[in-house]
């Protein structure tokens, strides 16, 4: 773990965490709250992709951190501690095709570690440090502390067959929810984002660069305007896009045999 660069400070900006901000929706969302005139960190495990924000984004303070080693990524938290911050937002994930490869035992500790027990370690140091900083805050300018999560919609259906993905994007939107109504008290707002397709870069290398065929694809901006609305309007899960959560409401409301046979029939990779 290291600190590539330091941005210039804006003291009297609102500081942004992006943990995963260094590609797809997190970058999108870091040169959004930039354009806002939010001071922005990003932390990543690629430096070449840290190394172009450095070239190109000046002004965004960039980490470079192995999700996946955990006294690394506490290093990397220990170090933050030191510097305020108003919305922390988990971005980072891991994705291996569940239906067209069997997980080796390399991707299995990938996704869990980074999809699961990394969040929870993020999110249990940003709400310890969040309360200890919410008095000194001024929500009157708008800085009301916020802990945002990027899920699945995936994590939404309720699947006894779902891939590990899935399973483990379903436990985020729990933990964000149990963390919802823990934070109350501090007046601290909690988000989570269980979005549809988003056309990344990410997408089309799974889909030979080119995702088009998903259904429901997403431009990456159009993304980031359904989530900064759902931080507006504190929108606990906020399910988009709209056909999307449309369809996922419909499935989860058959009966369980019925959606068990049209899950696994349609989308599990075969026996």
């Amino acid at each position: 773990m290291k600190n590539i660069a330091k941005g210039i400070t804006r003291n009297h900006a609102p500081h942004i965490i992006i943990v995963g901000g260094t590609s797809g929706i997190g970058l999108a969302l870091a040169l959004h709250h930039e354009m806002l005139g939010w001071q922005v960190s990003v932390i990543g495990s690629n430096e070449a992709k840290i190394a172009d924000i450095n070239n190109q984004h000046p002004t965004i303070v960039t980490y470079v951190c192995d999700l996946t080693d955990v006294i690394q990524t506490q290093s990397l938290l220990d170090e933050l501690s030191a510097t305020s911050f108003q919305r922390l937002v988990y971005s980072a994930g891991s994705y291996t095709n569940e239906r067209v490869h069997h997980l080796n035992q390399a991707d299995s500790d990938k996704m869990l570690a980074i999809n699961l027990q990394a969040f929870e370690q993020v999110f249990r140091w940003a709400s310890s440090q969040l309360k200890q900083q919410y008095q000194s805050l001024d929500a009157s300018k708008g800085d009301r502390p916020s802990l945002v999560c990027i899920a699945s919609i995936a994590g939404t259906i309720d699947y006894p067959y779902a891939s590990l993905y899935a399973k483990s994007k379903r436990a985020m939107i729990a933990t964000a929810s149990a963390y919802r109504a823990a934070l109350i008290p501090y007046d601290i707002q909690v988000n989570c984002i269980a979005s549809g397709y988003i056309n990344t870069q990410a997408l089309r290398d799974l889909n030979d660069g080119d995702a088009s065929h998903k259904p429901f694809i997403m431009s990456t901006q159009a993304a980031v305007d359904h989530i900064m609305q759902a931080i507006d309007d504190e929108v606990e899960l906020a399910i988009f896009p709209r056909s999307m959560r449309y369809i996922t409401s419909v499935l989860n409301h058959l009966p369980k045999p019925v959606l068990n046979w049209i899950l696994r029939s349609k989308l599990d990779k075969a026996k």
